[in-house]
């Protein structure tokens, strides 16, 4: 695997990710009147939060493993904030940027640090079971995985929602400025037609 370079593993891994929620805690005082939009920002906090840690689970790369995991602790932070622990989103954020650089600097090393740990130890680590694991049916795991691996069926979600309808929006926009153009400035005729009439 190929690593990123230093200054795109800085810029990606700990200064865009976090920058919307560094300037959400800079609009800190405009949320505390805005009770709804703190409301509105914590819920899609969580919902980003939830979505992009079983989503994280599933992933076959290490990077984008990284990066859903990343955009789980933002989301986490958004929660923070929307709930007024500016401190402890402060903390959560510069901790969670110089980890998230630590590891994608390190990603293209994860595989043989593995083989290092199963040469040291003579054996393959057995895997650990997480806490959804124990506490959910083999039936909800499964479907679980299914949204995950599916991405919460975001892709169909915006097909059907959102580009579909601008595909016609600029399919009934094209058919009304060619019959405008044609309204407006009817076509000429042809240097050959015009030519013709002249020699009769």
């Amino acid at each position: 695997m190929e690593g990123p370079t230093p200054s795109s593993a800085v810029y990606y891994g700990s200064l865009s990710i976090h920058a919307g929620c560094f300037l959400l805690l800079r609009s800190a005082p405009l949320l505390e009147y805005a009770v709804i939009a703190r409301g509105l920002a914590g819920s899609l906090g969580a919902a980003t939060a939830i979505f992009a840690g079983i989503t994280t689970r599933v992933q076959t790369d290490v990077k984008s493993s990284l990066a859903y995991a990343a955009l789980t602790q933002v989301g986490l932070i958004v929660v923070e904030i929307a709930m007024g622990w500016y401190t402890v989103a402060f903390v959560h954020l510069v901790g969670h940027a110089c980890f998230r650089l630590l590891q994608f600097l390190s990603a293209p090393n994860v595989l043989h640090d593995l083989h290092g740990l199963e040469a040291a130890i003579g054996e393959r680590p057995a895997p650990s079971v997480g806490y959804l694991e124990r506490v959910t049916s083999g039936r909800l795991r499964r479907r679980l995985f299914l949204i995950a691996v599916e991405r919460g069926f975001l892709d169909s979600i915006l097909d059907r929602f959102v580009v579909d309808p601008f595909t016609r929006l600029a399919g009934h926009l094209t058919r009304l400025d060619q019959w405008l153009c044609d309204a407006v400035m009817p076509a000429r005729p042809l240097a050959a037609d015009v030519a013709e009439d002249h020699d009769e």
